[in-house]
């Protein structure tokens, strides 16, 4: 069974949210946030590791991938708020998002900042995605 790219998927997914579409309207972006973007609430979603899994014949199909995914806002209140939505959205999801089979999300941890470059602050979050086969 051929891998399919889990990213399309993820943002889907959590714009599919009305509660966090309203907020970032279509500002979900992979890896960082576009140059010259005004500082808007916004998701960036970063893959930061993935595995595949094997049995003793060959590739099982699972893929186990940690994103990390970034609440983008110009105060801390609501980042960390947006933050909460995602958390809410993602964690503990299964099912089928643009066929792709996602076996389960969890989230793992949790950190916040403030980036002076683009005078926004951060709720960052890591999350187990894993998904593949059925």
């Amino acid at each position: 069974m051929p891998l399919k790219d889990i990213r399309p998927a993820l943002r889907s997914h959590l714009l599919a949210d009305a509660g966090i579409a309203a907020i970032v309207g279509a500002r979900v972006h992979s890896v960082r946030l576009p140059s010259g973007v005004p500082a808007g609430p916004s998701i960036v979603y970063n893959l930061i590791t993935e595995s595949t899994d094997r049995h003793m014949t060959g590739p099982s199909g699972l893929v186990i991938s940690r994103f990390q995914i970034d609440a983008w806002a110009t105060s801390a209140d609501a980042a960390n708020n947006l933050g909460l939505l995602i958390k809410e959205r993602l964690d503990g999801f299964r099912g089928t998002v643009e066929s792709v089979v996602i076996q389960g999300i969890f989230s793992e941890d949790a950190r916040n900042d403030y980036d002076s470059a683009a005078n926004a602050h951060r709720a960052q979050r890591d999350y187990f995605v894993t998904y593949g086969a059925t």
